[in-house]
């Protein structure tokens, strides 16, 4: 039976956040748009997406929506099949594709397959690093812990490829998803992204009236004029366009450009209430939901995930330390339940012994000794779980007062309770902050610096520490 998992999708773009509480079985629960000033920082943005979250169920996995525009997206071939291997070699190439190093950017992609010459075909995907670090910042400071980064293209693609029921040996279909200030322009083939341009002009300038329609026109034919050219595919005949708001101009698009663009609306893929349904045709009518929506419906499927490396790592370490946590309480609680059967098993042969066997069996003085010995290896139990206990207090005290700016690589704890801790900083007036919270806690004392020093990670200035300190008894 097919499992409908719901997600909490947000994208925060352009002083606008959109918000959709969604299922992957395309149920939509619950949307919300805001703006804010473009000039806001990470505070204010986060304040205005904590408002909009009233409604909305926090608890759900949350998935952060990057945008074609923030996004350069380009389709090569690489001489492998190895995933690692076609990683090595995306890394290499990726700097033939934006003026940034290596290290500024974060890089995904999707499998097209193999061509005519066995190379693989990728639809390789490149954004700033920090582009995504404030965009992930803001949902943090609204309280919202991300799962995912998903691009937006990709996410649409699979939407369509499934509302439309389109087989992996389908031909390709092009979509063009008109939003407030932007449009983009899509291929669906093996039921993903194959080709994306996207261009600045929107719902809102076109309502605006002007010369926006004639832009426009150039600019969807640049983007069939480029599926054609530049990726050697042949011409597409018929577009799906995902809203409805801008029928009035596809006539005179159909007539210059030579293509029919057939309005077949994500509304009509999508279960969702009454007032859903009003907000999207009506109040929001000028935009397209269709990047939130699409996301929380296709997240499990969707290839490209832009979370940044370390992030990711971090997330791993967490949920390798709750489980380190819960397996250590789940073992106490075993030991506890074998030492109170043991007991239990001690007790009552002792009490029998006393009270009716100890005269007749005097003699039989290797079952006292038997019961002894099980005695002993009790309290050996009991001590052993004692000390393993120390090491995970010390890393859930430490846990509890290292803020996410810090990142711990090494503890060592001696057995005359020092311990020694190494770490990254994003400052070095970091490091001294925390030695302060460390000698400040009410677990630990005599917090000292013992080594600091600043290096270059990631073209950005980083703090080295050793700290040691005591803990209190």
């Amino acid at each position: 039976m097919f499992a409908n998992k719901k997600y909490l999708a947000v994208c925060v773009n352009d002083g606008i956040i959109k918000l959709a509480q969604a299922g992957s079985s395309g149920d939509v629960e619950k949307i919300a748009r805001c703006s804010f000033a473009a000039n806001a920082g990470n505070e204010e943005a986060a304040g205005a997406l904590k408002a909009l979250l009233l409604s909305f169920n926090r608890k759900l996995p949350v998935i952060c929506v990057v945008p074609a525009s923030a996004a350069t997206a380009k389709t090569i071939e690489v001489p492998s099949t190895d995933p690692e291997e076609i990683k090595s070699i995306i890394n290499l190439q990726a700097s033939r594709y934006t003026p940034y190093s290596r290290e500024e950017v974060l890089i995904s992609y999707i499998n097209l397959g193999l061509n005519l010459s066995n190379n693989t075909r990728l639809l390789i995907v490149i954004v700033h690093r920090d582009l995504v670090k404030e965009k992930l910042d803001i949902l943090e400071r609204a309280g919202l812990d991300v799962e995912k980064v998903i691009f937006a293209p990709e996410a649409q693609a699979r939407f369509y490829a499934r509302a439309l029921n389109l087989k992996k040996d389908a031909a390709s279909v092009g979509v063009v998803d008109f939003s407030l200030n932007s449009s983009s322009c899509i291929s669906v083939a093996n039921s993903t992204l194959s080709f994306l341009r996207h261009f600045p002009i929107g719902i809102k300038a076109v309502m605006q009236g002007g010369d926006t329609v004639a832009k426009m026109q150039e600019e969807l034919k640049k983007s069939m004029d480029a599926y054609v050219q530049e990726e050697g595919n042949e011409a597409l005949s018929t577009y799906i366009v995902t809203t409805p708001t801008l029928n009035n101009v596809l006539p005179g698009l159909k007539e210059s450009l030579g293509v029919a663009f057939q309005v077949n609306a994500f509304l009509n893929f999508i279960k969702c209430g009454t007032d859903v349904r009003k907000k999207l045709q009506g109040d929001f009518a000028d935009d397209s939901f269709l990047d939130v929506i699409a996301s929380a419906a296709t997240a499990g499927k969707c290839e490209i995930n832009l979370m940044p490396e370390e992030m990711i790592l971090k997330k791993t370490v967490d949920r390798q330390s709750q489980e380190v946590s819960k397996a250590g309480v789940a073992a106490v609680i075993i030991m506890v339940l074998i030492g109170i059967i043991l007991m239990s098993n001690i007790y009552f042969k002792d009490t029998y012994l006393n009270k009716n066997l100890k005269q007749q069996f005097a003699p039989q003085i290797s079952e006292v000794q038997k019961l002894q010995g099980q005695m002993n290896k009790t309290k050996l139990v009991r001590e052993y779980i004692k000390d393993r206990m120390v090491s995970l207090d010390i890393i859930r005290q430490l846990y509890a007062i290292t803020p996410t700016t810090i990142y711990l690589r090494d503890i060592t704890a001696d057995e005359d309770g020092t311990v020694t801790i190494d770490g990254v900083a994003d400052s070095m007036s970091l490091v001294y902050s925390y030695v302060k919270m460390i000698d400040d806690s009410t677990s630990f004392k005599e917090a000292k610096l013992k080594s600091a020093s600043t290096k270059k990670d990631n073209g950005k200035e980083v703090g080295t520490f050793e700290i040691e300190f005591k803990e209190k008894s």
